[in-house]
């Protein structure tokens, strides 16, 4: 084997290696960041794995994904809510993490085509009505998607603006994450870091 083959398969070799470690280090960035999380948040919430009904979220459970997290915070305190009586508040949350940006591009190219209640949306594009969406938050990383979710009875504007500045605390990069905001049967809004509508293709 000549000397300039060896050289270029040890610098193909050295290249996966790199992407290799530097995918590893962002998992388990991201999985230390669900642990704070979960950490910073126990006085007032607690974590329920099991019995957790499925959320209507779409297509993207059908997406490869290299792991995924999932589950429920409810609030220890009790509030009233939307339909006038005394209870918890029940937050459900989803973590998807892709080995590559590429394989999170397609899962998002993906999963617009068969969003939440199996509706289309387009990159950047409102939708002023939204038939039995409730409140969501969704944050879109190179490598990840993080999915917040509950039902439209434990909302109020305040709670709402709570868990969006608490997830892009933790979760989020004010320059490169985007945000899609969905309130109670719409609108949807893609309200940081939107893609230009005009560029089609992966974003």
């Amino acid at each position: 084997m000549s000397l300039r083959l060896s050289l270029l398969l040890f610098g193909i070799c050295l290249s996966f290696f790199s992407l290799g470690q530097e995918t590893k280090v962002l998992s388990d960035s991201l999985k230390s960041q669900i642990s704070l999380f979960l950490s910073d948040l126990a006085d007032s919430h607690e974590k329920d794995y099991l019995n957790i009904p499925n959320r209507e979220i779409g297509g993207l459970e059908d997406e490869v994904f290299m792991w995924s997290d999932k589950f429920r915070l409810e609030s220890k305190e009790e509030f009233k809510n939307n339909l006038g009586y005394t209870t918890e508040r029940k937050i459900y949350f989803n973590f998807y993490f892709y080995e590559t940006e590429l394989d999170r591009q397609y899962a998002l190219k993906n999963w617009m085509d068969n969003f939440i209640e199996g509706k289309t949306i387009r990159a950047a594009r409102p939708v002023r009505t939204y038939q039995y969406a409730t409140p969501t938050i969704i944050l879109i990383n190179k490598q990840s998607i993080v999915f917040c979710n509950y039902d439209c009875k434990y909302y109020d504007e305040d709670n709402y603006d709570y868990w969006k500045k608490t997830l892009m605390q933790y979760f989020g990069d004010r320059r490169e994450t985007m945000i899609i905001e969905i309130a109670c049967d719409g609108p949807l809004e893609w309200t940081k870091n939107a893609p230009d509508p005009k560029v089609r293709g992966l974003f």
